[in-house]
């Protein structure tokens, strides 16, 4: 061993061998005594050292920081059986310098800056150097980082320097680059940290700053920056980017903007070419389906919902007889389905493999059920498909949509068809012989089954009433038909009209989750609702009955203080506290007339605590002030109060605390 003095420049390593970045070593130490150089193979672990757990991936960025740096602070050490001494303090160093050693980039004998001390000492000096540590601040790091790149180093030089990745390099970066404005906000804590990184999703500081000012201070929310930024613009989520896809989408010259903080936070920066895309794409399906013999053929971006042009008649395949064949070979299908489904209630797992090969096997019954329907070749030469886009980004085909207009000629080809079934040329229509009580297809008149069909109904309508679940499931099939398909569930008065509301992003996603299982097929909606358990048709009826509600009034009319009652009812219920969801800016506080500015005024924390006297001096001061100062000052005055209106504030439910500030006051004390 040699000490630090004896030798010239201490750590100096054998060049032959040795890293040139380990160098540097002497430099590296700031102990008072002296320091011993001790070889790397003589160093070990500590089972004194406080620090248990440690990640690979801080060890390789500090092996790359050494590397890079050379080793900044020496290791505590305490002398132990033959020539081996225990790391009490650096734990985290002495693995880095291990795997530098393992790389070939240092000798596995390279003299370490060691400070020698006693068991005693090392528990002491262990505890401190890591309860001490303070880590280093979000913001000078990315000024550091800024530095160095200013300096000329590149993204890729900084990541490879500090055994960081390239992106955490450019999250700083994107940081260092932010307005100044929202930089000075975020140093004196007026921004998150998250919120500051979604203001990094755009570079232009003026639109940075215009959506900084929009926001009441604190900025916390990052979600709120983000939507307030991207505005206009549509979510790589959303169904018509998963139809067309962000490659083909940026191909045709579109901008998608990736936020560097959020892997999942990407939006498409052209709505209009992403639709225009869409449109495209689901147009090159017409040609198919023509030849398939259908009249007409029409795309909807609008989730195939049927315009006003249709008729409500929908035609529907007819099911033809099984050949010898395909009877065979369902009864096949069908004879395993069972055997499977015995062996599964025996003594299935919840990853059992034969769950799939039982889906393998539903799926052919189905595709051979399916291909025993046909279409009526001449009516469907007057009637259409509409191709639209589901929940999960997926073309699906509405057959046998008739219009308005073919709606005689079809029903004139079916009556011809009917004829030549059943030979008698002698059909006429209904209408063409008058008849005092007209009978219908069953062959009954119309006035027993009215009175048969209220007898059903009245039957209906009381074991539904003592059936929940089922009348549940009615409920929300009604609703859906109403909501999504905007026509009704014929029979069912149950109807739920979806108010224009343009919703928080939180809803839109939750709505889109939990619809994206109602199937496409509005003919398969009840059948659909009947089989689902209690809690997904509740998650259904819950989004369903909030797209129905619009509390919004203006006036001062019996029903608007209805809607206001209501809104207050729903809010206590709910436990709602608008200030998660608003915060005064400027654009409320100008619109509000003086007397409302100075009284909103009144209840500043700041005027609280004077006397009455001079909150009536400063009320008469600020009265000479005109609209718009007023404005900016009241502003100023409640910013971070969380003030709210009368309008929006939740009434205090019977049996909650309400907090004052008086209140507060009381509790200081």
């Amino acid at each position: 061993m040699r000490q630090a003095g004896e030798a010239g420049r201490a750590g100096d390593p054998d060049p032959a061998c040795c890293h040139r970045a380990c160098s540097r070593s002497s430099s590296m130490t700031a102990q008072t005594q002296p320091i011993q150089l001790i070889a790397l193979n003589n160093l070990v672990a500590s089972p004194r050292n406080v620090r248990k757990q440690d990640r690979k991936a801080d060890i390789d960025a500090l092996a790359a920081s050494i590397a890079a740096h050379g080793l900044l602070q020496n290791l505590c050490v305490v002398p132990t059986e033959g020539d081996k001494f225990e790391v009490d303090a650096g734990g985290r160093r002495l693995a880095a310098l291990k795997q530098l050693a393992k790389q070939k980039v240092i000798c596995k004998d390279h003299p370490i800056p060691c400070h020698v001390v006693t068991v005693e000492q090392g528990i002491e000096v262990s505890l401190a150097e890591n309860i001490q540590r303070v880590a280093m601040d979000a913001m000078d790091e990315v000024d550091a980082y800024a530095a160095l790149v200013a300096e000329g180093a590149t993204a890729d030089d900084v990541a490879r320097r500090f055994g960081v990745t390239r992106r955490h390099v450019d999250q700083r970066l994107a940081l260092a680059g932010l307005s100044p404005k929202i930089k000075t906000a975020w140093k004196r804590g007026d921004v998150s940290l998250e919120a500051a990184r979604a203001f990094c999703l755009v570079e232009s500081h003026a639109q940075q700053e215009a959506v900084f000012k929009s926001l009441g201070r604190p900025v916390t929310h990052a979600g709120s920056v983000r939507a307030r930024l991207m505005e206009g613009r549509m979510r790589a989520s959303d169904r018509l980017a998963a139809f067309v896809g962000l490659e083909a989408y940026e191909c045709a010259g579109g901008v998608v903007v990736r936020d560097l903080f959020d892997a999942e936070a990407v939006y498409v920066e052209n709505p209009a070419l992403m639709a225009e895309l869409a449109e495209q794409k689901l147009a090159g399906e017409r040609d198919s389906w023509i030849a398939q013999g259908w009249g007409w053929v029409e795309t909807s971006l609008g989730q195939g919902r049927t315009d006003s042009g249709f008729a409500v008649m929908r035609l529907q395949p007819e099911w033809r007889e099984y050949t010898d064949e395909e009877e065979a070979e369902l009864t096949r299908l069908r004879d395993e389905l069972d055997a499977l489904d015995a062996a599964l209630d025996e003594d299935s797992i919840e990853d059992d493999p034969r769950w799939d090969a039982r889906d393998t096997l539903a799926a052919a019954i189905e595709t051979l059920r399916q291909s025993a329907r046909v279409w009526n070749m001449d009516l469907i030469a007057h009637a259409g498909v509409v191709i639209a886009i589901n929940h999960d980004g997926e073309a699906y085909a509405t057959r046998g949509v008739v219009r308005q207009s073919d709606e005689k000629t079809i029903k004139d080809i079916r009556k011809r068809l009917e004829r030549a079934e059943t030979g008698d040329d002698a059909v006429v229509d209904d209408e063409a012989v008058a008849s005092p009580e007209p009978e219908t297809a069953c062959g009954l008149p119309k006035s027993v089954i009215r009175d048969l069909s209220l007898a059903r109904t009245r039957a209906i309508r009381l074991l539904l009433a003592r059936d929940r679940e089922t009348a549940l499931a009615v409920t929300v099939a009604a609703m859906i038909m109403r909501t999504v398909f905007r026509h009704e569930l014929s029979g069912i008065g149950v109807s739920a009209s979806a108010a224009h509301v343009d919703d928080l992003e939180a809803l839109v996603e939750t709505r889109n989750a939990i619809l994206a299982h109602v199937p496409d097929d509005e003919d398969e909606v009840l059948d659909w609702c009947l089989m689902q358990p209690p809690e997904t048709l509740l998650s259904v009826l819950s989004v369903i009955v909030a797209d129905a509600v619009d509390l919004m009034h203006e006036k001062g009319a019996p029903s608007d203080l209805r809607r206001q009652s209501l809104a207050d009812r729903l809010s206590e219920i709910l436990d709602l506290d608008m200030r998660e969801f608003w915060v005064a800016d400027a654009s409320y506080w100008t619109r509000l007339p003086k007397a409302d500015l100075l009284a909103a005024l009144s209840g500043a924390p700041g005027f609280i605590d004077q006397t009455e006297r001079s909150q009536q001096v400063a009320i008469k001061a600020y009265a000479k002030l005109n609209k718009d100062e007023l404005a900016a000052k009241v502003g100023e005055a409640l910013a971070g109060t969380g003030y709210l209106p009368d309008l929006l504030v939740t009434p205090v439910r019977a049996g909650r605390f309400e907090l004052t500030w008086s209140g507060v006051a009381v509790a200081a004390e």
